[in-house]
């Protein structure tokens, strides 16, 4: 099993799959800047090299995203996919499937969601029923989407931050911490405040 990312929250995630019963030495991080190499916690399991990093996916073509921004995210899937890699979701949401996304740990899936390739759902984030989030999209920590939200591809949702219900958020837009969006936007923007208002450049 390979983390694609083996910052703080490659780390969590590497928690999270002790919680579900994998062994350290089945994990290993992968990492392109050279400078993690220096902590001690994941030397021993870090991969630098692509040959290396090839070697680990024929024996076990799995892949968890350990970066929570969107656009990360989406590189790291299209390149382990392109080695052969395959993504695994992160599962802590009883009864809910994610092959292909993460839900972490004290999370919460309502019923009829559709949630989009590669996103994170991350702890404490909660996405109510019939909710749709597209892919890559980043749902914070604390972070809620009330019933029958929507929001784009490569969002991102800060901590704590609430979509009230049946708002619609289009591709790319960000969310600031703590924010409360009461209306829709379609284009991408930042949206900060309570009620969120676009931030102006």
């Amino acid at each position: 099993m390979i983390i694609a990312g083996a910052g703080g929250h490659g780390q969590e995630v590497a928690m999270a799959l002790d919680k579900m019963g994998f062994q350290s030495s089945q994990v290993f991080f992968y990492d392109q800047d050279k400078s993690k190499s220096f902590d001690p916690e994941i030397s021993e399991s870090l991969v630098l090299e692509e040959v290396d990093l090839i070697n680990i996916l024929k024996s076990d073509s799995r892949f968890v995203i350990g970066v929570g921004n969107p656009i990360h995210r989406e590189k790291l899937f299209l390149y382990l996919s392109s080695l052969g890699g395959s993504i695994f979701g992160v599962s802590f949401v009883p009864g809910i499937e994610t092959n292909t996304f993460d839900a972490m740990p004290y999370s919460f899936v309502g019923p009829k969601t559709k949630i989009g390739l590669g996103v994170l759902i991350n702890t404490r984030a909660h996405v109510h029923h019939e909710c749709e989030v597209g892919d890559f999209s980043e749902i914070g920590p604390g972070a809620m989407l009330l019933g029958a939200s929507k929001i784009g591809y490569k969002c991102r949702i800060g901590a704590g931050a609430i979509i009230l219900p049946s708002v619609e958020l289009g591709n790319e837009v960000i969310v600031g911490a703590g924010a409360v969006v009461t209306k829709s936007y379609l284009e991408p923007c930042t949206l900060i405040g309570i009620p969120a208002r676009i931030q102006k450049k």
